[in-house]
């Protein structure tokens, strides 16, 4: 059971490392996440998370049985049901939980932590992430959590990588969603003060942009440019751009590779990285989706 992905260090030196890995290292910049490749049939005992966490399940069925503190009064709960493929947990910080036990089919846990000082950095509730006093929540089914942490997973394997703006968008997508729906963060969210990017705000942030198309800057370095937490940012700049930031950088990138296109001294490997695309082949896929050709087929237009 990867719950134990969440555990503290000294849980995790007692537990099987093949059950959690981590996929984030310290040049990730997104949510940090880990994965556990769960067996038929097993228990797990003394499990905690010091910071909010979602996990998202794929594979099973399995029966899950699990015994967890009441968070307010610290009396054992019982909670048994069928996990299926798709399903998700929410574990507030501060979980414990005693036993965990189930038997099935072989799945898989994708977990994402959501540390305190992310938290506050990405999203601009007084007062974000999951509410401890409501518990864990076990057997969720929520399509559009499971989406971005798939996404997320799939941007921390290397699968066709686009970026440290759209790893933070997703980041900040989940962070946001999670707490809006299922924290604290629906009654502040209506309270922020309505504003909107002003001129020169927005003129600093275009020229950044395009100065900067070759390096991996993120949707941080774009919203500390205007001193606003990146979710409040994402909303301003929607507004005023009519277009996510990453949709944003992504054109622009695009458009810089149609103009370098047209100088055949340049190979396409070489425009790629200058324009801020890992490789020939990320710059191809973002191209052809756009354009609708390949940026060879656009050059000999």
């Amino acid at each position: 059971m990867p719950t134990m992905l969440l555990a503290t260090p000294s849980m995790t030196a007692q537990l099987p490392a093949k059950y959690g890995v981590a996929l984030t290292g310290s040049d990730w910049v997104g949510l940090p996440l880990r994965i556990g490749h769960v067996p038929e049939s097993g228990r797990f005992e003394a499990l905690s998370n010091e910071s909010d966490a979602v996990l998202v399940w794929t594979g099973g069925p399995s029966h899950v049985h699990i015994c967890f503190a009441d968070p307010t009064s610290g009396e054992v709960r019982e909670h048994s049901f069928e996990r299926l493929s798709g399903m998700m947990d929410l574990l507030p910080r501060r979980t414990r939980l005693h036993s965990v036990e189930w038997r099935g089919r072989p799945s898989v846990c994708t977990a994402v932590n959501f540390p305190e000082a992310s938290m506050l950095a990405l999203c601009s509730s007084p007062s974000p992430g999951l509410v401890p006093e409501r518990g864990p929540q076990f057997g969720l089914v929520d399509a559009h959590v499971v989406d971005l942490v798939l996404r997320l997973q799939a941007q921390a394997e290397g699968q066709e990588y686009l970026g440290a703006v759209y790893v933070q968008s997703l980041s900040l997508a989940l962070a946001s969603y999670l707490s809006a729906r299922y924290g604290a963060g629906a009654k502040a969210e209506s309270s922020l003060r309505s504003t909107s990017l002003s001129i020169s705000q927005r003129t600093r942030i275009e020229k950044f942009v395009d100065s900067e198309l070759s390096s991996n800057f993120g949707l941080v370095d774009l919203a500390g440019m205007a001193g606003y937490s990146p979710d409040h940012f994402s909303r301003l700049f929607k507004h005023a751009f009519r277009q996510t930031p990453y949709q944003y950088v992504l054109s622009r990138r695009i458009e810089r590779a149609m103009a370098m296109l047209r100088d055949e001294r340049l190979s396409i490997a070489e425009i790629a990285l200058a324009c801020g695309f890992s490789n020939q082949g990320h710059l191809t896929t973002a191209f052809k989706r756009r354009t609708g050709m390949t940026p060879g087929a656009y050059r000999k237009r």
